[in-house]
């Protein structure tokens, strides 16, 4: 069998759905990954071997039309001459585009709402035009992945999708459990880290404006960034003011890695992520699995990785002040109880984040 795997990125396929892709190589089902082609060569080592990719060219960001026509044709020319079993499209563009151009081909596709985005949580004209295209797309879709309780309401509120053709994935899209070591986590000092683009819809302003409180009282508390700059994506916080609050001693920007498990390993670690909305985030899900408590927003796609008070803390969403308290309160927590969050940690990834679940979802689907 012969399986397509499309997204806005190569490093989404590989970094969030390479467990699945893997799983069918050694199944002995011929991949192809199509994705932009503007990926860094340091992401194509880390295709599987045996994988296919295809680039394509992509407005990722773009609400041009004339760019989307061109991505479409690429997508029809790629299905007509690769003539998939199966098609599998994530992020808005290939599941609008990908969806239609699956069934103009006669091939079975799925797509995939891992979170709401840009285009559902702002509103104008043109991204209200934008969410009519989305819903037109996914009428040519035999499935419709969900990673949280919230979209799948949303879906079937807004008539965005059939419900009978989604599929619910309760611990978001898993990952691989063995693959994470448990690391104690107690220590004398604390580090917050924010594991995420730098965007102000993943909560930065509140990350900030919460570091600036708790070290008026912890001077020693750490505060740092680590993920990538999106200057193309519209709520982008601009370098300015990541420099500005770096120069001012707030907290430190650590860039990106691909190597998260030395990320996991370091103590004294608390995952902080103050996001708006997130399908099931995936940092929260390694942190678990990494034994590291979390504090987090109490939304669907982040909420799911806390038991407020067992491995960390849930705050309103937007509230710079509870989140504040939040890492007061972790901070004053005693050694034994700083240790016992991080064991909660790993529990809550053994019970709800396997990637195992998740295979059996793909293999199903397939299997139809």
């Amino acid at each position: 069998m012969k399986i397509i795997f499309c997204d806005n990125t190569l490093w989404g396929l590989v970094n969030f759905r390479g467990e699945v892709i893997r799983h069918f190589m050694r199944e002995g089902h011929h991949v192809v990954l199509v994705a932009p082609e503007k990926d860094d060569k340091q992401m194509r080592t880390a295709i599987p071997d045996g994988v296919r990719y295809i680039p394509v060219k992509m407005g990722r960001t773009s609400l041009n039309p004339i760019k989307d026509v061109s991505y479409f044709m690429q997508m029809l020319r790629i299905f007509r001459t690769e003539r998939p079993d199966y098609i599998f499209n994530y992020t808005i563009k290939p599941n609008i585009y990908g969806s239609i151009a699956a069934r103009i081909c006669g091939c079975h596709s799925t797509a995939m709402m891992a979170g709401l985005g840009y285009i559902f949580i702002n509103d104008s004209l043109l991204l209200r035009i934008a969410r009519t295209i989305y819903r037109f797309g996914l009428l040519f879709t035999d499935h419709l992945i969900v990673l949280n309780s919230f979209i799948r309401d949303m879906v079937v509120r807004k008539h965005f999708c059939d419900p009978k053709k989604i599929v619910f994935l309760e611990g978001g899209e898993g990952i691989d459990i063995q693959k994470y070591t448990k690391y104690d986590n107690a220590s004398s000092t604390t580090t917050f880290l924010f594991i995420g683009r730098i965007l102000w819809d993943k909560g930065y302003d509140e990350f900030s404006k919460a570091a600036r409180k708790v070290k008026k009282l912890y001077p020693e508390t750490q505060f740092e960034l680590l993920g990538s700059m999106d200057p193309s994506y519209p709520k982008s916080v601009p370098e300015e003011r990541l420099h500005q609050d770096e120069a001012d001693g707030i907290l430190k920007y650590v860039g990106f890695t691909h190597d998260m498990n030395s990320v996991y390993e370091r103590k004294g670690i608390v995952i902080t992520l103050p996001s708006y909305s997130e399908g099931m985030n995936r940092a929260l899900m390694e942190a678990t699995a990494s034994g590291k408590p979390i504090i987090t927003s109490d939304i669907p796609g982040c909420r799911e990785a806390v038991d407020d008070g067992v491995n960390g803390y849930l705050v309103p969403v937007k509230n710079a002040d509870a989140l504040a308290e939040a890492m007061l309160r972790y901070i004053r927590l005693s050694n034994e109880e700083k240790q016992k969050q991080s064991d909660m940690s790993r529990v809550k990834a053994e019970s709800l984040f396997d990637i195992r679940n998740v295979i059996g979802k793909y293999k199903e689907i397939v299997g139809e």
